[in-house]
């Protein structure tokens, strides 16, 4: 997939009702939508030219106004500590974004999407924050990185995570939308508990979500016990502090009845003591919710280290204890910057 000459629409990211607008502009049998939504993601092709249930004629005339994508893939990586795979992919407007592929050997890969260029959320724990923000990425954009994934690896995908760059919850309509087409039963078919946004924790669209209907996975990232650690490590919390930030959890789980998981990223000296293992159970036990605790991934010019895996097992201990269910998240990709925190969008 690449550019074409000119500005042309992108055909990716567009759902089954606009694509019939287009046939029907154009004046193509009104069949001939099924069957390019199907190459888009059913069985997707990465040229017009491969769409071989439709005429030669008929795909010259869309080739003129439109393109399959307009993102590119500059660069991939492959870490040797793991079996995890980092994408780098240039924008039309020249930008850079990250995707990171997941494999393990007993399931299908998981894909870590972004949704944003750069992120305003400004995490200082978080090489994503330390960068301009520049804009939301669109839905093209965003459902591009999977289907070149697919593409590139020719495997089945096992879950999708919007993980990457960016605040998801702030590029709400076109991250929403990217999730719909993943799940069409015609098209990529990705069940809904097999994708997975995670978020800051903006509670009027935590709120949205709960409404949707989507039946997909809520991860917030917490990592913290208390507002000044947590406006400290996150500047978001003193728009939102822990308190809405919960109440929006809450009738999150109420109106779902979904498990919410919480990510807490134990870093040494500032949110791993015991305190803040037995503050924790205080705030979350009784809540449906998991916790994953990450050991912090080292990035550039940070002044922030990981807690030790013996405190991270105390951490375990006392929110099981507590009544709290949590595990340790594995990093995988570290030695490529893929892991955690680390996508900064740099020509690796």
């Amino acid at each position: 997939m690449s550019i074409e000459q000119g500005y042309k629409t992108p055909l990716l990211g567009l759902n089954k009702t606009e694509i019939e607008d287009i046939v029907k502009s154009k004046g193509l049998e009104k069949y001939r939508a099924s069957q390019i939504f199907s190459w888009l993601y059913k069985t997707p092709v990465m040229d017009i030219d491969l769409m071989t249930n439709i005429p030669i004629k008929e795909r010259e005339f869309l080739k003129k106004d439109y393109c399959l994508t307009t993102i590119t893939l500059e660069k991939t990586s492959d870490s040797k500590s793991s079996s995890s795979k980092k994408y780098l992919f240039k924008t039309r407007d020249n930008n850079f974004i990250e995707s990171v592929k997941i494999s393990n050997h007993y399931a299908a890969p998981t894909i870590c999407i972004s949704s944003q260029i750069g992120c305003a959320i400004k995490c200082k724990f978080c090489a994503t924050g330390g960068i301009k923000f520049v804009r939301n990425l669109t839905a093209e954009e965003i459902i591009s990185q999977l289907i070149y994934l697919i593409q590139l690896e020719r495997e089945m995908i096992g879950n999708v995570v919007f993980m990457g760059m960016g605040e998801p919850l702030l590029n709400y309509k076109n991250v929403i939308k990217s999730i719909k087409l993943m799940n069409d039963p015609q098209g990529l078919k990705i069940g809904a508990r097999r994708i997975t946004i995670s978020t800051c924790g903006i509670p009027k669209f935590i709120r949205n979500l709960s409404n949707e209907e989507l039946g997909i996975n809520l991860a917030v990232s917490l990592n913290a016990t208390d507002d000044k650690t947590r406006s400290f490590l996150m500047p978001i919390n003193r728009v939102y502090p822990i308190r809405e930030l919960l109440s929006a959890v809450d009738y999150y789980t109420k109106k779902t009845n979904r498990r919410v998981s919480f990510e807490y990223v134990l870093i040494r000296g500032i949110n791993d003591s015991i305190k803040d293992a037995k503050k924790l159970v205080e705030i979350l036990n009784g809540r449906l919710c998991h916790v994953n605790l990450i050991l912090l991934n080292k990035i550039s010019n940070s002044k922030f280290y990981p807690t030790s895996i013996e405190r991270a097992k105390l951490f375990v201990e006392i929110l099981a204890h507590g009544g709290v269910n949590a595990t340790i998240r594995k990093s995988k990709g570290t030695d490529i910057s893929a892991a955690c925190g680390q996508l900064a969008a740099k020509k690796f």
